[in-house]
């Protein structure tokens, strides 16, 4: 690293991630490291590196004349890629990686980001409304329903969704008063993985009233809407997770019916965010960034000295 010289003002010294690992894990991890980078980021990656992980071997000149030629050719650095955020995907994939489900939830979300996905800023309510409501293309339907149905079942993958049947209806009336048993039945599953069933979500909803209205309608409106332009609604939890099914049981499962091509962007965007929500709270990493675990890091480091 001489050889470049001083560091620039802000810059830092690179970081190489080595997994010591057979070919097929170590595929894995890296794999699932680059999904968690999409999941943290709430957006597609828009920077490829390295999908697949190469043999470093053991011979020291070797090693050497693979960093000289390799990690500073052109054409051969740009396979790999920086995120200051990174650190919380390694410890996402970390932490997901005993649990088989978890690692597939966690894929499929990262991959329904590539199938359509807005930017997380872009969904603030100072925007109001920036996306059109819905399509008349076809093939934008398709896409939309292929992404909500990978988003809810990211959210069957951890087991946090809502059990009912006919013999154990989710509603006692026409008024959609949870049944008690489903209920409780999901807040417990909730309770078990860490993730508090009293929290609240804000639903996004813009602009005039053309999209598909979910059932159960709440009217509670989240603190900052203003019933016009903004519009969103505070959901519940168990809400908010039924109002993912709700889109995938009805409108994007099966055949598609005439609501179907009412669905848009913004919907994608709710039930995206919800399974984000959930994915990172069962990993322990929800609003935790990689200043929160350098600060951990060096606390347990003052401790192990101690």
């Amino acid at each position: 690293m001489a050889e470049f010289g001083s560091l620039g003002e802000g810059e830092t010294q690179g970081r190489l991630l080595v997994v010591e690992a057979e070919e097929i894990e170590a595929n894995n991890i890296i794999q699932l490291i680059r999904a968690a980078d999409v999941v943290i980021e709430g957006f597609p990656d828009q920077e490829y590196g390295n999908t697949a992980g190469f043999e470093l071997p053991d011979d020291a000149s070797e090693q050497a004349s693979i960093f000289k030629n390799i990690f500073q050719t052109t054409g051969f650095f740009e396979r790999f890629s920086f995120k200051r955020e990174r650190p919380v995907a390694v410890a996402m994939a970390v932490n997901a990686w005993p649990d088989r489900r978890i690692v597939y939830a966690i894929h499929k979300l990262s991959r329904c980001y590539e199938t359509e996905a807005i930017t997380p800023w872009s969904a603030h309510p100072r925007f109001g409304q920036i996306f059109e409501k819905h399509s008349d293309e076809f093939s934008d339907h398709v896409r939309s329903s292929i992404a909500i149905n990978l988003a809810f079942s990211a959210i069957e993958e951890m087991n946090l969704q809502v059990k009912s049947s006919r013999e154990k209806p989710r509603w006692l009336d026409n008024k959609y008063t949870w049944n008690p048993t489903v209920l409780m039945d999901l807040k417990s599953r909730l309770d078990r993985v860490g993730i508090n069933p009293e929290r609240t979500f804000d639903w996004i909803v813009r602009g005039d009233e053309t999209e598909i209205p979910i059932e159960p309608v709440r009217d509670q409106f989240s603190a900052y809407s203003d019933g016009k332009i903004v519009r969103d609604v505070q959901f519940s939890l168990p809400d908010a997770i039924h109002a993912c099914s709700y889109l995938r049981n009805f409108m994007t499962a099966h055949a598609f019916g005439k609501s179907t091509q009412r669905l848009g962007s913004y919907e994608v965007y709710n039930v995206q965010q919800v399974a984000r929500f959930l994915i990172l709270s069962i990993c322990g990493l929800f609003n935790v960034w990689t200043r929160d675990l350098m600060e951990q890091m060096a606390l347990q480091l003052k401790c192990d000295e101690s």
